[in-house]
């Protein structure tokens, strides 16, 4: 199966990375990653202007931006420091790296336990997301294809698909469960180490930078500090890389026992330009006792599927013993299991997975297919959450709270059906908690009232409360929709299966070709441009990170022209204006920004008759331009200009 979904309009990260210019620098890490080059050279890189600039921009749209660690430093702090002084500060800690601890915050998960959770200081994860740019599309060429979790263009549903095409296609239905114990928290530090260096990560101030950072103390929440031997901390922005790269050299040698086995008088082909080894393993499943087995993994959860229940059982044993010998990782026995799908469901990412019968094969075997529930767990929290909604709806009825709790409670709904819907069963398993949901909300909120018509006013204001972009409007269709204060409260029973897709694998962020499949590249504004505003900053005691980053952002926003007038500008020709006083306000946020031309921001500013009546001569506004301009100029406290 390929993904046949239309491509995305604009990718978030890769557009940052046009902004600054380093997708050619990536593009090159990854190719040179390919041929499998060593890197003893990173530092430069990593520590450019532009890869610091790039790291502030990733990093401050994150929600966890705003949390801070044990220094009480967050990105608002560092928005509002001058440009040079942030790459210098950024800088200098590379130079001589010793990291702050790592406050510990304790996560509670459905089963009562907790979860560990460490949070970094700003600045380490500015140089954490620093060093994650230059590497990943280095790990990214040598990575296993097998591998769906916190990787660019890999998600859940990938993980989902190729496990279905395994029952589907495959008719593999025994599946080898291995539960890692406490993962995040066992990996070996010595071996991760060497493991990056196999991959041709070979600067050594790098890996003593790397190696601070596994080693970072750690702030407990009772006070104490502990110094970690072993893990990586869940929560910091290296972490998941380092993750994959731990699990890595597990999923090529699962592979290679099979899917990618180099045989001598087989070879494997090249099929429309991608790889194939199916020659090879046909020949081994008739002419070999060898077994078939394949890994499905996202992040630590992981399935190996194979055909029989002996080559099931002997795989188990064999990963335990690897895993233990090799990574020193060991699974937890109550949890890993050989499953037979025949028989019982398999959990995976919030699913359960079975095969079932369905008719016969062209050589007259039974034929089976999957299929695929929403996993108890997850229908259980999916209840919780949303019958927690309610009563927080309850609590403040005929009220803008009320209004904004129906808004969340519609996104969680929205969410749950966006993700679960690739379930062949997700429609019948939220009927089940539907009704539940439907007496909660009968009982708890207030009755409708007709008083000459329905107190309901169809769908005319819905995009005023939860807006259509959100995904409300399939859901209009239905007659039995429940409202309160005129606004639609979505069912979480109205869902339709949507198929699973594989990952195209053509699709790659780091090769033209494969961008191409996901992103469109910017149109109206030309790399030079975007060079120049690089290059040339704007430079004043008062002049913040955010709000060079922001006149970026803007200038391709408005495609160079002015927000006023509509006139192309030249970068050097253009002013960035803040359209309340900064003096007042401080504020250097993109919606309090916006790019003009030089002589309409002295016509915004200017209060004498004889130099307004100058401008206005020069530009000859129309009558929509002459609003635009009243509008700037009433925020800056200006009387409006009358023609």
């Amino acid at each position: 199966m390929n993904d046949k979904s239309k491509p995305t309009r604009k990718d978030k990260k890769l557009r940052h990375n046009e902004y600054y210019g380093t997708q050619p620098v990536l593009d090159d890490l990854y190719q040179k990653a390919t041929r499998r080059n060593s890197f003893s050279k990173l530092m430069p890189t990593i520590t450019s202007d532009e890869n610091i600039l790039l790291a502030f921009r990733n990093i401050k749209g994150n929600k966890g931006s705003k949390t801070s660690a044990c220094d009480n430093v967050n990105i608002k702090d560092i928005e509002r420091m001058e440009q040079s002084y942030f790459l210098n500060e950024v800088k200098r800690r590379f130079q001589n790296y010793q990291p702050k601890k790592v406050r510990r915050k304790e996560i509670p998960k459905p089963n009562g336990k907790t979860r560990p959770l460490g949070i970094p200081s700003m600045w380490d994860r500015i140089i954490q997301q620093c060093i994650l740019q230059v590497l990943e599309p280095i790990c990214e060429a040598q990575f296993c294809n097998r591998s769906y979790g916190f990787r660019p263009n890999r998600s859940a549903k990938h993980a989902i698909a190729d496990s279905t095409k395994k029952i589907n296609q495959q008719n593999l239905t025994y599946v080898v469960d291995v539960d890692i114990k406490g993962f995040f928290d066992e990996v070996n530090h010595t071996k991760l180490m060497r493991q990056i260096w196999t991959l041709g990560i070979q600067d050594k101030q790098l890996l003593v930078i790397i190696r601070k950072i596994l080693k970072a103390p750690v702030q407990m929440p009772d006070g104490t500090t502990m110094f970690p031997t072993k893990g990586t901390p869940q929560g910091g922005i290296l972490s998941p890389l380092l993750a994959n790269i731990n699990l890595n050299e597990f999923d090529w040698w699962i592979s290679k026992q099979w899917e990618t086995f180099k045989a001598r008088r087989v070879k494997s082909r090249y099929r429309d330009g991608i790889w194939s080894n199916d020659p090879v393993t046909a020949v081994l499943s008739k002419h070999s006792n060898m077994k078939p087995m394949y890994i499905v993994r996202y992040a630590d959860d992981f399935k190996i599927f194979t055909n029989t229940r002996s080559n099931a059982e002997k795989i188990f044993k064999a990963c335990q013993m690897w895993l233990e010998e090799r990574l020193k990782l060991y699974i937890s026995t109550d949890k890993s299991k050989v499953t037979n799908l025949k028989k019982q469901e398999s959990e995976f990412l919030g699913f359960s997975l079975k095969a079932v019968k369905k008719g016969k094969r062209k050589n007259g075997k039974t034929r089976y297919i999957a299929e695929t529930h929403v996993s108890q767990k997850a229908l259980k929290k999916t209840k919780q959450d949303l019958a927690k909604q309610v009563k927080k709806i309850q609590k403040s009825p005929n009220s803008i709270k009320a209004i904004k709790g129906i808004t969340l409670y519609n996104s969680i709904v929205i969410g749950k059906h966006n993700y679960y819907r690739i379930a062949t069963h997700v429609s019948l398993d939220f009927n089940k908690m539907a009704l539940e949901l439907d007496c909660m909300m009968y009982n708890r909120f207030p009755k409708r009232v007709r008083r000459g018509k329905s107190n309901t006013n169809g769908y005319t204001n819905i995009g005023k409360y939860a807006g259509e972009d959100k995904g409300i409007k399939p859901y209009l269709k239905s007659k039995m929709m429940r409202y309160l204060m005129k606004c639609p409260i979505l069912p979480i029973s109205y869902v339709s299966h949507k198929n699973p897709v594989m990952k195209k694998q053509a699709i790659n962020k780091y090769t033209s070709e494969g961008r191409a499949l996901i992103h469109k590249n910017l149109a109206d504004i030309t790399e030079i441009e975007l060079k120049w505003l690089r290059e040339n900053p704007v430079i004043n005691e008062r002049t913040t990170v955010e709000y060079n980053d922001n006149r970026v952002s803007l200038y391709v926003a408005q495609k160079g022209k002015c927000s006023v007038t509509g006139e192309k500008l030249l970068p050097w020709e253009m002013h960035c204006h803040h359209k309340q006083l900064w003096s007042e306000t401080k504020d250097d946020s993109y919606k309090n920004l916006t790019i003009i031309k030089p002589s309409v921001h002295r016509l915004i500013h200017t209060t004498k008759k004889e130099t307004i009546n100058q401008l206005l001569n020069e530009l000859k506004l129309n009558e929509e331009q002459l609003d635009r301009l009243n509008k700037l100029r009433k925020l800056v406290k200006n009387e409006e200009i009358c023609i």
